[in-house]
């Protein structure tokens, strides 16, 4: 029966897009409890973060929410460790990380079929038109007074990055940022030090964040973030946020 249930974990693979989390529920691992693997040097191609554990026979079943940094097929048990410290054995299951969205595979909209408009009468008809059309235009040269246009008001200025930021950091904070919204604060934060550090713009996502893991400007927010993501804190101030955000203005 044990042998059973290790050739069903080892088929097991969750696909998932890069840059967003995905969970995965119910993973058997006999033994003793296990762990994420801490990274020490911040580099990895996967996060993995431990949701909840449940008592199974000779085991747990986990909960985990798997986070890739790197496209590729990635095995789970190099990045979790007993809590001993000791390394797992026997276990294959794996997260393929891809390059491709989701909404890419939706079918794309079928293009509108012009219909001809039918016509609306013989020549009797159209002149009859046309005479109503003239005399309505020769009453309106006749009665029309010209008036200034009505003033509209300026459509409001698109939010800046310092105030998209700011909206999406709060929710980090308190723990209600959306999956979509991550994905989105990571894009923001690694296009702005692309343009502002040319010696990153040839670096994939995951490279970029673990560069500006250790820059002076732009280490104080990832690190922040990245605490955050795994124990948001719902008392961090405002002012902390905003001095957060400083090297955004």
């Amino acid at each position: 029966m044990f042998a059973l249930l290790m050739s069903v974990q080892a088929q097991q693979k969750v696909e998932t897009p890069l840059g967003l989390p995905t969970t995965i529920t119910d993973l058997y691992i006999p033994g003793t409890k296990v762990e994420p693997i801490p990274r020490k040097d911040r580099e990895g191609s996967l996060v993995i973060r431990v949701i909840e554990i449940k008592p199974a026979a000779d085991g747990f079943r986990y909960d985990l929410e798997v986070y890739g940094l790197d496209p590729g097929e990635h095995i789970l048990s190099d990045y979790l460790q007993r809590e001993d410290g000791t390394s797992i054995n026997g276990l294959d299951h794996s997260a393929q990380i891809t390059t491709q969205h989701a909404l890419d595979s939706l079918p794309k909209p079928e293009e509108l079929t012009i219909i001809p408009p039918k016509k609306i009468g013989g020549y009797r008809l159209l002149s009859i038109i046309v005479g109503i059309l003239w005399t309505i235009i020769f009453l309106g040269i006749l009665f029309y007074k010209k008036r200034p246009p009505p003033t509209e008001a300026p459509p409001p200025p698109p939010p800046t990055l310092h105030e998209k930021l700011n909206t999406l950091v709060n929710a980090a904070s308190d723990g209600s940022l959306s999956k979509n919204q991550q994905a989105e604060l990571e894009r923001l934060i690694t296009g702005h030090w692309k343009q502002s550090a040319p010696e990153l713009a040839s670096l994939s996502p995951s490279q970029a964040i673990h560069q500006l893991r250790t820059h002076p400007e732009a280490s104080p927010l990832i690190l922040k973030l990245e605490e955050w993501l795994h124990a948001p804190n719902s008392s961090a101030s405002q002012a902390d946020i905003n001095q957060l955000l400083e090297p955004f203005r």
